[in-house]
């Protein structure tokens, strides 16, 4: 069919990319004085309506995630043959393919556009969806107006919503970015999937090769020597055949790729937002989630370590972590504290989650008493805060074990959820205000009411929550043993 020289007011320039079920054209929006890119799916697959569906169905995607990390969608229609079209970012740098025709980037290059990247996929996944399809032919590059480039993840061809994967999933995604559930019908992908295609485009990266079979691979720095050891971790747990081993998404890798220290399996925070929710009045707004979630996402650190990893109890007054489950909680709370029994261990488990400085059981503790009187029950629809510890639906759903890939919580919330997500936020988090002056332990108090970025301006704990981290800082005393 001959090619089109107009998709609606954008007039076509040239052919760029031609894929399986579409092809891509520079063109030129006239009225706006702009190039874009225009997509367009083919002829012999537009009669398709399945096809035709999932067409359309990345533009909503794209449209719907609008970000500046993906590449954005600014318009939908048909051509005059019936064809539907979508035009979005003209991507005028190019892709990582064609970066890594020329052999592998510079190790600081690679963490740089990686942490792009995966805040990237950090949006997606906020929103309930895999990708599926990572590889270096959908890493594109678009110049800034101020100068430098951004990076921008393409291509949500065979993009799915978590609301859908229940359901039958047919194989799918690249070989040798594709991870090995996406080689079976019903393999169900979820957010691990596009953590194992993001392992995948790092290791790419350092080496100049796509990762061989796990039976025969070997880590970064034994094909790229100086590549750290901690991000030869972060890669090869990235890659592991078994997705429960993985990464839980693209938010806990970049924490990965970012720490100084080598990652331990473990199960970290997923999908963070940084602001806690408020009493009546100061309810936290999410109208631009993606925003939040994407500067979250690359501050998330994965500190939380599991049962088996944890030592013996301690002696009273000593500070080495606690087992995962048992009754013995005084060498951490005060007996005689006032504190429930039916809450103790949940609120040791809690407090021990990371050894984030000031966390602490006591902390946690004393902070469920100022929220809710440790009242389980608790039910303030007003400010849309439930449950023992306070936490609305929206907010819990990123902090719960699971994240975003379990059921978005309804009140009432249990008290384990409850008190455990304290103690993921908090290792999560927590870094982000490290270095900031005051009481370790009241800095967290703070960012649980009001998030990172209000204990940054005011470089410390802010005035208005003061009283509240004085309350805190009393109940503390009471509770920590002698």
């Amino acid at each position: 069919m001959t090619a089109p020289t107009h998709a609606g007011r954008y007039r076509i320039e040239q052919l760029i990319g031609v894929g399986g079920f579409a092809s891509v054209h520079l063109a030129q929006d006239d009225e706006l004085r702009s190039p874009v890119a225009v997509k367009i799916l083919a002829d012999n697959w537009a009669r398709r309506r399945d096809v035709r569906e999932r067409f359309l169905q990345e533009a909503r995607l794209l449209r719907r995630a609008d970000s500046h990390l993906l590449v954005q969608v600014f318009d939908i229609g048909e051509l005059d043959d019936g064809r539907p079209y979508f035009v979005m970012t003209y991507a005028d740098r190019g892709t990582l393919e064609e970066r890594l025709a020329g052999g592998p980037l510079a190790v600081d290059e690679t963490l740089r556009l990686m942490s792009d990247i995966c805040q990237g996929l950090a949006v997606l996944h906020s929103i309930g969806v895999v990708h599926r399809d990572l590889k270096p032919s959908n890493v594109l590059f678009c110049s800034r107006p101020e100068g430098g480039e951004r990076v921008m993840v393409a291509d949500l061809g065979i993009a799915r919503s978590t609301d859908h994967l229940s359901g039958l999933t047919l194989p799918a995604g690249s070989p040798g970015y594709q991870a090995p559930e996406q080689l079976y019908f019903d393999g169900a992908p979820d957010a691990r999937a596009d953590v194992h295609g993001l392992g995948a485009l790092t290791y790419h990266m350092l080496t100049g090769r796509v990762p061989a079979k796990p039976e025969q691979r070997v880590p970064p720095s034994a094909l790229r020597p100086g590549v750290p050891e901690a991000v030869d971790a972060a890669v090869m747990r990235a890659l592991d055949p078994d997705r429960e081993v993985r990464w839980s998404d693209a938010a806990a890798y970049a924490a990965a790729l970012s720490s100084p220290t080598v990652a331990l399996p473990e199960d970290p925070p997923e999908a963070p937002q940084e602001e806690r929710p408020r009493r009546p009045g100061r309810r936290m707004a999410l109208a631009g989630g993606t925003a939040v979630v994407v500067a979250a996402a690359a501050a998330v650190t994965a500190m939380a370590v599991t049962a088996s990893q944890r030592p013996d109890p301690p002696a009273p007054g000593t500070t080495s972590s606690p087992p995962h489950t048992g009754t013995a909680t005084s060498g951490w709370l005060r007996a005689d504290s006032g504190i429930p029994d039916e809450y103790r261990e949940l609120i040791v488990r809690a407090g021990t989650s990371c050894k984030e400085p000031g966390l602490s059981p006591a902390l946690i503790a004393a902070m469920l008493k100022v929220e809710s009187g440790y009242d389980p029950g608790l039910s303030d629809p007003e400010s849309d805060e439930y449950g023992i510890a306070r936490w609305t639906p929206r907010v819990l759903w990123h902090w719960q074990p699971g994240g975003l890939q379990s059921p978005k919580p309804e009140p009432p919330f249990s008290a384990e959820l409850s008190i455990l997500s304290m103690g993921r936020f908090m290792c999560a988090l927590g870094p982000k205000v490290r270095d900031l002056p005051g009481d370790p332990a009241l800095k967290l108090a703070a960012l649980y009411r009001s998030g990172v970025d209000p204990l940054k301006r005011a470089n410390g704990i802010p005035e208005q929550w003061r009283d509240y981290t004085g309350k805190v800082s009393r109940y503390m005393r009471d509770y920590q043993p002698a």
